[in-house]
């Protein structure tokens, strides 16, 4: 935790402005968190608060318009000891009841200031693009790849229906564009046609071949081993490459899924997990319906992260290993890898501020739903 020492709060304690809630939350009281604390949350959302001493004026009344706006709950704030505190006890708590405790998934979120956020990208490329609309910010931050295996479960599903793959990857896939980061199986192969077929995931073996020889010279008797018929397999089979590039429209598109009356009907034919897995992606598809196309988590800024919230594989294998390595150490190398995904600033008024609590709040159920897809994805008995 990247704090200066002295009383905690003294950093973001405007002046002896204090606040008082003018409109009440109907709920419950929860345990509380001080302000230094990372809310037990099981193993799914950790939390901390970043903050620089000095900070902007508008902290707050910015905090003070948060708890006025209905959504966080003075009750969850011990007592109050500066601005920091008050919205730190108070946002943590508010995402406490909203997450369960994930298995699969790996995310913390950070408070940060103005100056905490420039200081986690001074070394993006497009830095100097940041432009701060709020002088208190949300980062989503993962600090490392947690890997796991389709494996067995793939073929499980193709024996019930053929499009029950592509329909779980493409689940997983539209939840991650509405929510966060996860990175499938067809990422990987997007990743190695990059650096070895010229970014062609769709390229023949005769294409492939001739980018090959150009890079490594016609007597390299191992370019075999980075053929698309040997790579694809290992990396991402074909039902389970669902994105494709509209040349047209210039745009990413999905591979269509089932819809729920299908997986309902998968229900009623089929029993064990395959009926539980069917019924979570129903769920998982009526949650995406209500998000529609917009980000629930809607950052302003996005370095390049480093990890992935979740690294789904069809198979652990070697060739995993080596481009999760060699990321790495491109990410390394060039001093733009950062564990933040992005940084979210607060709403400012009223209205703004509820709808934003709204999304985020949509956006953990959907996480949720999510988690609990890719643990019977990935569970193996």
């Amino acid at each position: 935790m990247l704090f200066d020492p002295g009383q905690a709060d003294s950093e973001v304690l405007v002046g002896e402005q204090c606040w008082q809630q003018r409109r009440i939350a109907l709920a419950e009281r929860q345990p509380t968190d001080d302000f230094l604390t990372l809310p037990a949350v099981g193993t799914e959302v950790q939390t901390r608060a970043v903050m620089r001493w000095n900070a902007l004026g508008q902290i707050g009344s910015l905090v003070t318009a948060q708890f006025d706006a209905g959504v966080l709950r003075a009750r969850d704030v011990p007592g109050f000891t500066g601005a920091g505190h008050a919205l730190a006890n108070g946002f943590f708590a508010w995402a406490k009841r909203q997450c369960n405790s994930w298995s699969r998934l790996t995310l913390n979120l950070v408070l940060c200031d103005t100056a905490a956020v420039q200081e986690q990208i001074q070394y993006q490329y497009d830095a100097s693009d940041f432009d701060p609309t709020s002088p208190l910010f949300l980062g989503m931050e993962v600090h490392e790849d947690n890997v796991y295996e389709i494996g067995q479960k793939a073929d499980d599903l193709r024996a019930v229906h053929p499009r029950l793959v592509p329909t779980a990857i493409t689940l997983i896939n539209r939840a991650a564009g509405r929510t966060v980061w996860i990175r499938t199986p067809d990422e990987f192969l997007g990743m190695f046609s990059s650096w070895y077929w010229d970014g062609d995931t769709h390229a023949t073996d005769e294409d492939a071949l001739e980018t090959l020889q150009d890079r490594f010279g016609e007597e390299d008797s191992e370019l075999d081993h980075y053929l698309p018929s040997v790579v694809r397999p290992e990396l991402c089979p074909e039902d389970m490459d669902v994105v494709a590039w509209d040349s047209r429209q210039r745009k990413f598109r999905h591979s269509h899924a089932l819809g729920v009356g299908a997986l309902r009907r998968l229900r009623r034919f089929n029993g064990g997990w395959v009926r539980r897995f069917c019924l979570e992606l129903e769920v998982l598809t009526l949650l995406l319906r209500k998000a529609g196309n917009r980000r629930l988590f809607d950052t302003t800024y996005q370095p390049q992260a480093a990890y992935a919230t979740c690294t789904l594989v069809a198979e652990d294998n070697p060739r995993i290993t080596e481009l999760l390595d060699d990321h790495y150490e491109q990410m390394s190398s060039s001093s733009e890898g950062s564990t933040f995904l992005g940084f979210i600033p607060f709403a400012t008024t009223p209205d703004a501020i509820r709808a934003q609590y709204a999304d985020w709040a949509l956006g953990f159920s959907i996480l949720n739903q999510l988690d609990r897809v890719l643990e019977m994805l990935t569970d193996h008995p």
